[in-house]
């Protein structure tokens, strides 16, 4: 066999290894924010948008701070390179002892920093508006802080399972975890409230993190032996990657604190809203964004270390295009809906018409930011896969500290609107800046340019979709035609199909996407 059909065998190889992990992860993605979204609408059946949902989303904000502070949320992406390193020259003994040692010492440091978050709560909630109340808020925040830990271990079983292509049971860490805190919330709920989310929380970090990754990490030989060793170079070298991550704030990060902590001077109601509206936004962003992101990752490492990067920057392309051809039409369709689809997920129990009324308006703000909010997931990657951790540290930390003002302002402004208005503002900036960046530093500003180009005429036709849904929606509400939970459903049906589908036809019809090749493709695949 020839290098050259050598080398196309493993491109289709590759291709194929992709394929399938991009469909286990997405799967495993759309099954979690299915429940992820059981556990929201359960939660505001429950909570509704009062006090009690208020402190519960507060709660989260240390947790998520710790959780930064020890780059949970960038582990596999500043760990699997140096794990593979090993795998490809087959030095298995330093695989593992590295494993041992970076869990070890993390696992220590962790520790530490949970007990003096737990004696400091107070004085940290104290920080925060009172759109949250403060002792409920801490109670909530004191039972869910341990769960980093487990979330730590967590993600380093599964870093080795992704670093050997095994991607099935870190898929389901989200489905435990959403499990346990439904199941917490509903059967502990009568006798201690909105406190029994919160040891779901902890219940289902545990399952999820220990219980299910640790027979998968043992099948892919997992050799763990407690090793302190601060001197280790690879010890050094994680830290050198990870630091600027945790020193940078990312505006995935940012996101999460921020609207924590500017929504909680909004008053009651504010911080509930924002949530229930994100989290719906972000079904959508997880399902295309984080899981294209989380199966190319291993791949895009491997072309890095192997430094074929026509072939990165090729996948990062393609990916942000499917990515806009999905994510872009839909959004341009949901907007008008929202209230309805609001209504069909959460206007049970305690989320009344009031309720709907006021979240409705910031899910159509959060929408209108979703392809940035998931194109930037593989963008950030790509740096990432070269262990350039610092450059995009220092663009979205650039970008987080000047969006602090559009909070502010916004929020002054907009109320609980102009957070995500200025959530989807640095977002946007981010994705653009270290778009191109990219494409620059590569040489490849045609391709950018052709990209950018793609997504414009994606986005024009797309408001084709935005004008037929808001015509339709305004056709059935004058005609009262959506009242009652079965009337919009089918309403809403009504109003997005057809949109979807003239703008599915134009695109067709305008050679920006041919759906005969996709469906060709697809056939060849299957």
């Amino acid at each position: 066999m020839t290098s050259s059909s050598a080398s196309h065998d493993s491109k289709i190889s590759m291709k194929r290894s992709i394929t399938i992990a991009s469909i286990i992860m997405m799967s495993s993605v759309l099954l979690s924010r299915i429940m992820g979204l059981v556990r929201e609408q359960v939660l505001a059946g429950y909570e509704g948008i009062g006090p009690g949902m208020n402190a519960y989303v507060a709660s989260f904000l240390i947790p998520e701070f710790l959780n930064h502070l020890l780059a949970g949320g960038f582990l596999s992406i500043t760990f699997i390179p140096i794990f593979q390193k090993y795998l490809i020259t087959k030095e298995d003994e330093k695989s593992w002892r590295v494993f041992s040692n970076l869990l070890t010492t993390g696992s220590i440091a962790l520790g530490v920093l949970i007990v003096l978050c737990m004696v400091f709560t107070r004085q940290i909630v104290g920080l925060l508006g009172h759109g949250a109340p403060p002792e409920l808020t801490i109670r909530l925040t004191r039972i869910i802080m341990p769960a980093q830990l487990l979330f730590y271990w967590g993600a380093f079983l599964m870093a080795i399972q992704y670093a050997n292509n095994r991607f099935f049971l870190p898929a389901m860490l989200p489905l435990c975890y959403n499990g346990g805190i439904i199941l917490g919330g509903v059967l502990l709920h009568r006798f201690i409230g909105v406190e029994g989310f919160a040891w779901g929380v902890l219940f289902g970090a545990f399952i999820g993190n220990v219980v299910i990754q640790l027979p998968g990490a043992i099948k892919v030989g997992m050799r763990f032996k407690p090793v302190v060793d601060v001197k280790d170079p690879d010890l050094k070298q994680y830290i050198f990657l990870t630091l600027p991550l945790i020193l940078g704030l990312g505006m995935t990060f940012s996101n999460e604190v921020f609207f924590r902590f500017f929504g909680s001077f909004l008053g009651s109601g504010a911080l509930a809203s924002i949530n229930y509206s994100l989290r719906t936004m972000m079904i959508l962003v997880a399902v295309f964004g984080q899981a294209a992101g989380v199966a190319s990752y291993p791949f895009l490492s491997r072309l890095a270390a192997e430094m074929k990067f026509d072939e990165m920057n090729a996948m990062l392309n393609s990916i942000t295009k499917k990515i806009a051809t999905i994510l872009i039409p839909c959004c341009c369709v949901m907007i008008p809906l929202a209230p309805q689809i609001i209504a069909i997920l959460y206007q049970r129990g305690h989320f009344n018409a009031q309720s709907t009324a006021a979240t409705a308006p910031i899910l159509m703000i959060y929408l209108l930011g979703a392809f940035p909010f998931a194109a930037s997931t593989i963008v950030m990657r790509s740096y990432y896969a070269q262990k350039k951790m610092m450059f995009p540290m220092i663009i979205s930390t650039i970008i987080a500290v000047a969006s602090i003002p559009l909070y502010i302002g916004l929020g002054s402004w907009l109320g609980s609107s102009g957070i995500a208005l200025a959530s989807i503002i640095g977002m946007t900036a981010q994705f653009c800046i270290l778009y191109f960046m990219w494409e620059k530093r590569h040489n490849h500003i045609a391709d950018a340019i052709k990209t950018a180009l793609f997504i414009l005429k994606i986005t024009g036709v797309s408001l084709l979709g935005f004008g037929i849904s808001y015509g339709l929606r305004w056709y059935f509400t004058n005609h009262h035609l959506l009242a009652g939970f079965v009337h919009i459903v089918i309403g809403t049906v009504l109003c997005g199909i057809p949109s979807l589908l003239v703008v599915g036809i134009c695109l067709h019809f305008f050679r920006i996407v041919n759906l005969k090749t996709l469906v060709t493709l697809r056939r060849k695949k299957a």
